[in-house]
Parts: C-alpha cells; structure tokens; sequence
C-alpha cells in the first residue's frame, strides 16, 4: 500500500542504522513491486487474500532467504516487506469497519463511519497514501539514486524476476522525480481524508522502529 517514495524514505531511515550501500537499500525497498509479471501476492510472500489474512509475510521470506541477506539489495526486499505488513496492518486494524463475519464494509474518514465498497477504500487508502508522498518528496526525505550500480546486485528469486533495463530507468525516473521540487511545491496544502500528518507522521516512525526491532529480533543486522 505505502506509495514506492514512502519505501525510499523509510528504507533511507532504516540504513541510516544498519549502515549498508544506500542505493542497493532503496532499490531492494522497491523490487516487489517492479518485478517481471507483477505476481503481488507471491512476489510478498502473502499467505491469503484478506485484509489481515493477507499481509506480507516477512518470516516466510526470511526462512527461505535469511542467508542472502548480506546483500543490500535482498535486504532492501525485506524492507519493502516489513514496511507493506506494517501499513497495511496499521490502517486495517485502526481505519476499517468490519461487519460481524470481518468482512470489510468501510472505512473511518477523520473519525466518522462511511460504509464503502472494497474499491472505493483502496482508493483512499492510496490517495492519502500518494498525498503524504509529496509531503515526503517536498521537504527532503527521499534521496536520489547515485549511480545505476546498484542494479547489478539486483538477483532473481523463485518469487520475482526483474528486467534491468527497466530498473535503470526506473531509477533515472525517480531521480527526475525529485528535480521538480520547488518554492511553490513546498507550500502547498495536504487535503488528507482520512487521517491528518500528524498521525501519518506517527505510523511512518513507528513502522521504522518496527523494522529496526524485527532485523535486531532475527539477528539479521
């Protein structure tokens, strides 16, 4: 769910820690989601389908890849892992109505009950999600790329094979992305449905010392 410059920016935050190559980091925190046919569910290592029920699963990745680790890129993966499982879990439990067999019948807007069909919540959850992104790029907090280097520790798992032509140019993408920052874009308004910056601020720190507490819990870093 979190938007790909949410995953920069809190992988940024996470190898400020761990001291690892930073480009390899936040192209890792990105890969499940660029990966050749976009398989989401396999590529996140999900167990099912359901909101709760179908979180990315870190532990299932790291039982099968824990000795690759050494690689920022895999390591990044995980990142990207941990930080979907937190958010997802954080507005599924926090920001969801469920009726009495848990299925998902709408969303708290500011507080306030809205039923909402299953389209209409992944919508908001995306909008507010792309909303905290400018913030993010506006004031800093996501960093360009310093080379394509990064790309060549890029490897392909049972799970997610990648094109690196694409990756370049995502990258070179991303790059451009934070060249558009300006005096106006910095002050403009945040119309957050949803929640408010203050809380997004919240779950953003929390969801990094979650990371932090899972790599230290498993011995990773």
């Amino acid at each position: 769910m979190p938007t790909h410059k949410i995953h920069l920016a809190i992988a940024k935050k996470v190898n400020d820690k761990i001291k690892m190559d930073l480009d390899s980091i936040m192209l890792g925190s990105v890969l499940p989601d660029i990966c050749e046919g976009r398989d989401h569910s396999v590529a996140h290592f999900q167990s099912g389908e359901k909101d709760l029920e179908g979180l990315a699963n870190p532990d299932k990745f790291i039982q099968k890849y824990k000795n690759r680790l050494d690689n920022p890129i895999m390591l990044g993966y995980l990142i990207h892992i941990l930080t979907d499982r937190f958010y997802n879990e954080y507005f599924f439990k926090h920001f969801y109505i469920y009726d009495k067999n848990d299925n998902g019948i709408g969303m708290y807007l500011k507080g306030r009950k809205k039923l909402l069909d299953g389209k209409a919540r992944k919508d908001l959850k995306h909008r507010e999600m792309n909303i905290y992104d400018k913030w993010l790029i506006n004031h800093g907090y996501i960093y360009k790329f310093k080379n394509l280097k990064c790309v060549n520790n890029v490897i392909d798992i049972d799970e997610a094979t990648f094109n690196k032509e694409k990756l370049n140019n995502y990258i070179i993408s991303s790059n451009k992305d934070l060249g558009k920052v300006n005096f106006f874009s910095k002050i403009c308004l945040y119309n957050y449905k949803i929640t408010d910056k203050k809380e997004l601020d919240k779950i953003f720190n929390e969801c990094i010392e979650y990371i932090t507490k899972y790599l230290n819990n498993n011995s990773i870093v």
